[in-house]
């Protein structure tokens, strides 16, 4: 009977020896899995703020102009958004308000909304309008959609920036 227990002892020993080594094998492949990924997957500060400002660049840059050819303001022009700057003081309150926040830009979120609700579009046009010291600093306008109604809100601000020095 003890010669027996002996052996199961050694046997039991041998097993626990073997799978001791199979759990260091495991613990080494995924310690090797999780290096890879890391070399893989995450990206430096440095890298990811030169991916960020590689996708911030404007695909374009439109100088708008008066038809005397005074510089008025700059559209610059995203993938996904529309950032217009007024070279020249104007105010929210007046024309830039009446005409085009709530003539060009609200009709075109209404006329998106709908879509939205329809199922016809994923997202609305959206508006941020930022000013300094009571002056329009710029318009951001975000989903602003095709190419067609980019060209239209250009056109619009353009003009809205036009006839607001005139009056």
């Amino acid at each position: 009977m003890v010669e027996e227990l002996l052996e199961l002892r050694k046997i039991l020993e041998e097993k626990i020896a073997q799978l001791e080594n199979e759990v260091r094998l495991y613990k080494r492949l995924l310690s090797l899995i999780d290096e890879a990924i890391g070399q893989r997957s995450f990206t430096t500060a440095a890298q990811e703020k030169e991916k960020r400002e590689v996708a911030k660049k404007p695909l374009e840059v439109q100088v708008l102009k008066s038809k005397e050819g005074e510089e008025l303001g700059i559209a610059e022009i995203y993938e996904d958004e529309l950032v217009l700057k007024p070279k020249v003081s104007v105010k929210l309150e007046g024309l830039i308000k009446r005409f085009f926040v709530e003539k060009i830009l609200d009709r075109y979120r209404e006329e998106d909304e709908g879509a939205v609700r329809e199922g016809k579009k994923r997202a609305s046009l959206d508006y941020e309008i930022k000013e300094e010291g009571g002056n329009i600093s710029a318009i951001v306008v975000r989903n602003y959609g095709d190419e067609n109604r980019r060209r239209d809100i250009v056109r619009a601000f353009r003009w809205t920036l036009e006839r607001s020095l005139k009056s």
